[in-house]
């Protein structure tokens, strides 16, 4: 206990500790609350999640000792519950034929996919009976989110075609067979939905809209975990359907008809609440609940993130002007980060809690959305907002739950913003600033760390409403009502100036028995690319584009929990939230103007958000160790702006001083969301007393690209809606060191790579436009993490294990087998007989790897030596531009790349052995399977591709940890050098006649994790 309660006065002295425990729900409740626009949940919603979340640790705190608990009742999951629900969401959305004019863009393409992806927040209600081990139930359920789908579906014109999901609701039948506090079932039931639809086309005039409700049918299953007597949380997918369904469009008295067909995915997190009956199973008896006092006066500092949507009307002035007889549809997402200051104060009578709260920060919280079309003249405006600093005057009302207190909040928010307008043609600016007013709702969840100290988390939506705005510059004006509302999620600290409770003492925070618990912070910094490769309509050969955003520098602030289960099963997660700067745009065009062009951009003002949610079962534990396997949701955000235009090549794109263009406005901007299932492993080593190594590995099988590309100077394609299917890998380490029993640091690092197999962008053509995109982003972080529940001292972690610590090393010696899942990066480069090119004749891959090996080792005291063989198949992928210095005029400029699809290697190793763990060396002869290809299909419609397998050799280190005496866990690096690959020529291009289109090299650097299972055990150990 004395050392619990020093723990506790420490943590009342670190804000980086506190933080720790403050931004834990943000992976609960943030990453998804923080990308909902323009939607407000109810307060019963909202208070049902906050007030489960609250239950966990007030349900700890007042546990009675292990020696004095009264005998648990057997529980049941009998019973009433209401509870909420965060998650994702992807909606599929056909439009089937139609009357004229969309008739004319779907006569060659009859089927027009409008995919949607998004966050949601929701509410259920439901009821279990269960017998013996198996449960009956029924459950309803509603959420809402912002699942808006936009492509463009019309030739020769400049429209698009959208569809915004409104809510998602079930009605389901539920079967399920119960493990003691786990409940694993299945679902099936009705579904409905509220879709609203829009064709948006200058030409036409203006806007055609509709809506409907529409009802289906949904599957799905899941699991639920009882936590305390009466919560219980729950992670679920669910598809629903909803058929096909007639609808018409209207503008005024004008119509247009189509058929549609909508179809939704959903994965859930959700908290469920059983006011009345029996306790649930697995959890012992209801907890007391005596309550914190928090009345009194309070400081303290807060941060954040939030995210917006900001929408643009009712031009006048030369807004009105540019969009004559055209249309002014200006609409955009914006997010930004949030810090500052609050302070208040709270009464409290009983378990209530009464008080008034005002705050003010800074803020970055920005983005662009297009608005003025013109009809004819091809004119098209930017439309920007930036709030600088904001603030809130609220009341508040809660309740205390032990150390928790849970609480609904209301009242005023203002904002100090700037915003501007102009013509990305040309100049002039219009600006304008000032402070707007709106309303405020949310709620949140407050702890108390000790009587004087607390960390919360909280949620508020902020409207502020329509406002009329007059932006100035270049002696003239332009107005338009501006409508804007966001979702601010902050975390922070508070200090109470009011005297201890006599005789009260701060106790380490618990969780129920047999749970425990790791939250945390981390600071991320990165850098990554993103890249789009452009072909004529339908086939995927003749390029004509290629943009490549690189090297963008990001910055993120991140949370990240993990909840433990004592019977194997596990929840962790992560959200992010941070900016991106810096790097270069090459926008390159096939065929250019008169020779290969590449113009350079420069990037700023970008953003960047991710998030991570796991649910999985550890197979084999052994004190702090554990080797486990996960299916979970990955999702990265991420928007850069491109500024100026300047031609590099020898095009006239941008190269004329005077060309409008060649100003150094906002030129370019990219804004893509991936998302994926993923399925992995995750090892927790424990290799020392202090010292921890996580390693985690994950495949995505299924990913799914949606964005859209805004060409600012191009009216007709602004915005461009993409969307694309494929694949992805992420990989993740994390070194940890104890400073107490309870409080954490560390360091780690983190690779992501997307690419798609499948994706097409809708120009103003029928068919449509053939892509291919690659997004990876990797770097390192610093973390501070704090525990709860049961946690072991430090002294003997390490040699918790089912056999005696040994004092000299484990015996490696004996033949293992066993499997690797990793990925990572490659470079190639071609040797090019013409002039150096501003850039290209190399290109970068990245992706994913997964094999076997085999080997064998033998111990000399501490030193190990071995041979392995193993074989792996891997989807490493990268193209870019080549020999574009040809004499080919406009067609200059030529599509290479390279596949790598297997690895083998055959190698030594020599490795020092101390207590469980193994560092090493590894080097020795490498091959692969490779296919290079090569884009001459402008010259004679064919895309080369020459398979090969190539010979090198490969260096690397690692270090191995003996899991069991027979079962070890591995993270290694490998470096592998190739040279050249098998030469290929063609004799479609007299230019490259004779010429080697093979790359003269290939490395790669790639990142594992193995599981080996020894044949010999380790010296009998």
């Amino acid at each position: 206990m004395a050392r619990n309660m020093a723990e506790m006065r420490f943590l009342g002295s670190c804000a980086a500790a506190f933080r720790s425990d403050i931004e834990v729900s943000v992976h609960r409740a943030g990453f998804a609350i923080m990308i909902l626009r323009r939607r407000l949940m109810t307060s019963t919603s909202l208070a049902a999640f906050l007030i489960g979340i609250a239950g966990l640790p007030a349900a700890a705190a007042d546990l009675a000792p292990k020696a004095q608990a009264a005998p648990a009742p057997a529980g049941t999951w009998t019973g009433f519950y209401l509870g909420t629900y965060v998650g994702a969401g992807i909606a599929d959305n056909y439009w089937l034929g139609a009357s004229p004019p969309l008739a004319t863009a779907l006569t060659q393409q009859p089927t027009l996919h409008v995919p949607g992806s998004g966050a949601l927040i929701g509410t259920q209600v439901g009821y279990n009976y269960q017998t013996g081990p198996l449960v009956l139930g029924v459950e309803g359920d509603i959420g809402t989110g912002f699942q808006n789908a936009t492509v463009r579906c019309m030739t020769k014109w400049d429209p698009t075609c959208s569809t915004d999901t409104d809510f998602l609701g079930t009605l389901a039948a539920r079967v399920g067979y119960a493990f003691d506090n786990v409940l694993l079932y299945g679902k099936a039931g009705a579904a409905l939905t509220h879709q609203s639809y829009a064709v948006r086309a200058s030409k036409l005039g203006g806007e055609f809209t509709a809506s409907q409700t529409r009802s289906g049918w949904t599957v799905g299953g899941g699991v639920e975990l009882a936590l305390t007597p009466q919560f219980s949380a729950k992670a679920e997918y669910a598809y629903l359907d909803f058929g096909d369904s007639d609808l018409t469009l209207t503008k005024g008295t004008q119509t247009l008809a189509t058929e549609t067909s909508a179809s939704a995915q959903i994965v859930k997190l959700g908290l469920n609440y059983r006011p009345f009956g029996a306790p649930l199973p697995g959890t012992g008896p209801a907890p007391a609940s005596p309550g914190r006092d928090w009345s009194g006066l309070y400081l303290g500092a807060f941060a954040g993130g939030a995210f917006g949507w900001t929408e643009w009307d009712d031009p006048s002035g030369v807004l009105a002007r540019a969009s004559a007889a055209g249309s002014f549809p200006g609409a955009g997402e914006a997010q930004g980060l949030v810090g500052g200051v609050q302070g208040g104060f709270n009464m409290q009578m009983g378990a209530w809690v009464a008080g008034l709260e005002a705050s003010a920060g800074a803020s970055t919280l920005g983005g662009y959305a297009p608005c003025a079309y013109g009809k004819n003249a091809g004119t098209s405006f930017a439309c920007r907002d930036i709030i600088k600093s904001i603030g809130t005057l609220t009341g508040q009302l809660g309740r205390s739950f032990g150390d928790a207190l849970v609480y609904g909040k209301a009242g005023a928010a203002w904002a100090f913003g700037e915003g501007n307008v102009h013509d990305t043609n040309r100049g002039p600016v219009y600006s304008d600033s000032g402070v707007r007013w709106g309303w405020l709702l949310g709620g949140g969840l407050a702890y108390a760390l000790t009587d004087n100290v607390s960390a919360f988390i909280e949620y508020n939506y902020i409207d502020f409403g329509s406002q009329d705005r007059t932006f100035t510059g270049g002696g003239t004006s332009g107005g338009a009502s501006v409508t804007q509302q966001l979702d601010l999620v902050r975390a922070g600290v508070n200090y109470r100036f009011a005297e201890p409770r006599p005789g009260a003492a701060p106790a380490a925070p618990a969780l129920p028995v047999g749970w425990s618990a790791e939250i945390g912070a981390r600071y991320f910094a990165s850098t990554g690319r993103s890249q789009k490769d452009l072909y004529i309509p339908v086939t995927q050969q003749q390029m004509v584009s290629r943009l490549i955003y690189d090297d963008t520098t990001g910055q993120a602030a991140e949370a990240f929990f993990r909840l433990q289960n004592h019977n194997g099963l596990f929840l962790k997660g992560y959200a992010g939230l941070g900016t991106l700067a810096g790097g270069s745009l090459n926008d390159e065009d096939f065929p250019a103007e008169v020779r290969y062009s590449n113009t350079l951009t420069e990037l700023g003002d970008g953003h960047l958000s991710y998030g991570a949610l796991d649910i999985g079962y550890d197979f084999l534990r052994q004190g702090q160790n554990s080797l486990g396997a996960f299916v979970g949701y990955r999702g990265m955000y991420t928007r850069v702006n491109g500024y100026g235009c300047r031609q590099i090549a020898k095009d006239e794109v941008c190269d004329d001083p005077a060309d409008r263009s060649n100003w150094r406005g906002l030129g370019l901007s990219e804004t893509e969301t991936w998302q994926g299932v993923a399925l992995g492993l995750n090892a927790r080593l424990q290799l020392s007393d202090r010292m921890r190594l996580e390693l985690d590995a994950a495949y995505l099988p299924y990913a799914t690209m949606t964005g859209f590309d805004n060409h600012w100077s191009r009216p007709d394609i602004n915005p461009l809606p993409q969307s694309g299917r494929g694949t992805g890998v992420q990989l993740e380490a994390i070194l940890s060191y104890a400073v107490t029993d309870r409080l954490d640091v560390g360091v780690g690092a983190r690779y992501w790579a997307f690419h798609t197999s499948n994706a097409y962008a809708q120009f103003d053509d029928p068919k449509p436009q053939a892509m291919s995109f690659f997004a990876e982003r990797y770097g390192g972080f610093v973390q501070a993490s704090y525990r709860f529940g049961d946690v072991p001292p430090l002294e003997g972690r390490a040699g918790a294990m089912p056999t005696k610590a040994p004092a000299a090393p484990h015996d490696w010696t004996g033949v293992y087998a066993g499997g690797t899942l990793g990925g990572g990066k490659g470079h190639t480069t071609y040797a090019s007989p013409f002039a150096t090119p501003v850039r290209g004749d190399a290109a970068d891959l990245g992706g994913a790897m997964a094999g076997l090996q085999i080997g064998g080792d033998y111990q000399f005291g501490a030193l190990v030596v071995g041979a392995e063989a193993s074989g792996a198949w891997a989807d490493v992928i990268g193209t870019n531009t080549c020999f574009s210095t040809a004499p080919a005029g406009r067609h200059s400029g030529f599509n290479c790349g390279s596949r790598v699809t297997a690895l083998g290697t055959a190698t030594a190793r020599l490795g020092y052995a101390f207590d469980r763990s193994l560092l090493y060396l590894r080097g020795g002869f490498a091959w692969n399977r490779q296919d290079d290809s090569f884009n001459t299909a402008w010259f004679d419609k064919r895309v080369a591709v020459n398979g090969a397998a190539n010979s090198g050799w490969t260096i690397g280190a690692g270090i191995e940890y003996a899991l069991m005496s027979n079962l070890s866990v591995a993270l290694e690096y490998k470096h592998f050098e190739f040279g050249a690959s098998e030469p290929f020529t063609t004799s479609a291009v007299p230019a490259l006649a004779g010429v080697n289109l093979a790359p003269d090299s290939l490395r790669l650097d790639m990142v594992g994790m193995s599981v080996n299972y020894r044949f010999a055990g380790f010296g009998g150990r």
